[in-house]
């Protein structure tokens, strides 16, 4: 007799513990690492690169999760050079990163550096001082749907050509709640 009365009671009880529950405990959190790469060859010793990305196409956590998502933190960007055409002291005097809305409106710059040798960079990823404006930029683009942003690459070498190819690394946490 007892037993039948404990049951319910506890399922009751249950029930009112899921219900009143932070949401925030089913959340997920995944860590997961995209990578951009930019082909420049300018023969003039400045250069611009755009690119528009979705990020639900290139990288299946995205797209699983889509509208479920709840936040994305850029943890540490990378760079290096895959590719290098020029004098091992060829250098950047300047060297821009910039998130953008993917029509490259509203852009926050996330790295902005000056005289980085060139050929130091091959195949040796060095990670980034990151402008917390273009980081969180392109956090909230990833986001929300569509999960598109733009991406800008400014410079300026010191000799001519400009002919290299860089590869920037983000790593990122996403936090996501399925049951939303």
């Amino acid at each position: 007799m007892k037993t039948s009365f404990i049951t319910p009671v506890l399922a009751i009880f249950g029930l009112f513990m899921l219900n009143s529950c932070d949401k925030d405990l089913f959340d997920v959190k995944e860590t997961f690492t995209f990578e951009h790469e930019f082909v420049v060859y300018e023969n003039d010793d400045s250069f611009l690169e755009f690119a528009s990305v979705n990020l639900s196409q290139k990288e299946t956590i995205i797209g699983d999760y889509g509208s479920k998502i709840k936040k994305i933190e850029i943890l540490e960007v990378k760079y290096h050079l895959k590719a290098h055409q020029g004098s091992e002291e060829q250098k950047l005097i300047s060297f821009n990163l910039i998130a953008s809305n993917p029509d490259g409106a509203d852009e926050k710059n996330i790295v902005d550096l000056q005289n980085v040798v060139l050929h130091d960079l091959l195949f040796n990823p060095t990670v980034l001082d990151v402008n917390t404006d273009g980081v969180e930029k392109l956090g909230n683009l990833i986001e929300n749907q569509p999960h598109t942003f733009g991406v800008k690459l400014t410079g300026q070498v010191d000799e001519t050509p400009a002919d290299f190819t860089v590869v920037f690394s983000f790593r990122a946490r996403m936090t996501a709640n399925p049951l939303n």
